[in-house]
């Protein structure tokens, strides 16, 4: 559908970076939905450089993945050259080095890293050059509009990216300021991919077909990223990949294909990260599952509050599933 440089991007749906939820297991998951590119989860260039096990284990992945991003933060120029040197000797097959410009949490921004560089773009410029110049393979970063809404700088920041050689960029609609709240306009990007040198990719309140349809024709983007938007709801993916391959839209999720999908990421994560650590992270994302559906308070609450083991999950699935065929509830 696009491409970055002489990467082919066979899609319009990009799989934005999630700490704690992109992991090697969720990149696999939500591959076959159609997901047209994937990241890792943020990479400290820190941790790489003092050789942090926790930190090299997201660079884990599989043939799957391909083509996929590797997300380095950091802030300091010299500090990212030297974690993009540390990945090229790495065995972690790659399409990309992505630079996090625009990650809000405080955290990341504390120490001059994520959105905090949009505070001093010059640095930032200087910084993105020498990481392109370091890197084997294309470089992409991720941007906010600016850091408070009284330092809207986008175009700006997008014009020296351009200059300083990045050949992706994804802009989340939002202010470092705003974190997540609010509601992003599409508006305020009009057209802004139509005059870029490179592709642009949307970022923010991808929840529905309708939001990427609205977003990629307002701004002009090559793609959107799916976040929050598909976190319990895999099926968003494969509506928008669809959509843009055929022009047809299709209906949601039903609740038994939902059952599938929760079982099936279930035993990923599982495979991944052992049953204990695999069913407390599970904990925070199988209720997402259920929100759209009625009569899953209790279902929800139990996934939440009475599973320890995966045998624990499949319980509570099976209730649902009893209940469906007893036509329990009214959906």
């Amino acid at each position: 559908m696009f491409k970055i440089r002489d990467i082919q991007i066979n899609g319009k749906v990009i799989l934005a970076p999630m700490a704690g939820i992109t992991t090697a297991s969720y990149r696999k998951f939500a591959k076959p939905f159609g997901v047209a590119l994937s990241y890792t989860e943020m990479v400290s260039d820190m941790g790489l450089i003092y050789n942090n096990q926790v930190t090299f284990s997201y660079l884990s992945g599989a043939k799957e993945d391909r083509p996929i991003a590797i997300q380095l933060f950091g802030n300091e120029k010299e500090s990212l050259v030297k974690a993009v040197e540390i990945v090229e000797q790495s065995t972690f097959a790659y399409d990309l080095i992505d630079i996090n410009l625009g990650c809000p949490v405080p955290k990341v921004t504390r120490g001059g890293g994520g959105s905090a560089w949009l505070k001093r773009p010059s640095e930032l410029f200087e910084m993105m050059e020498a990481v392109v110049k370091a890197s084997a393979k294309p470089v992409s970063a991720k941007i906010r509009l600016g850091y408070s809404d009284q330092s809207i700088n986008f175009k700006e920041v997008i014009q020296g990216l351009e200059e300083a050689g990045v050949a992706m960029i994804a802009l989340h609609l939002r202010t470092k300021e705003q974190l997540y709240r609010g509601k992003v306009d599409y508006e305020i990007a009009r057209d802004l991919g139509k005059n870029m040198k490179v592709p642009l990719i949307i970022s923010g309140d991808i929840y529905t077909l309708d939001d990427a349809i609205k977003a990629i024709e307002v701004t002009g983007a090559s793609g959107v990223m799916v976040a929050r938007g598909g976190i319990g709801n895999p099926h968003l993916i494969k509506q928008i990949d669809h959509y843009f391959k055929t022009g047809e839209k299709l209906n949601d999720a039903t609740l038994e294909e939902q059952l599938t999908y929760m079982r099936e990421y279930a035993k990923m994560l599982i495979k991944e990260k052992g049953e204990t650590t695999g069913v407390k992270m599970l904990r925070s994302v199988l209720p997402k599952f259920l929100n759209r559906y009625p009569h899953m308070k209790q279902f929800k609450i139990d996934l939440v509050t009475k599973t320890h083991t995966y045998a624990d999950i499949e319980k509570v699935l099976v209730k649902i599933e009893s209940g469906l065929l007893n036509k329990e509830f009214n959906l």
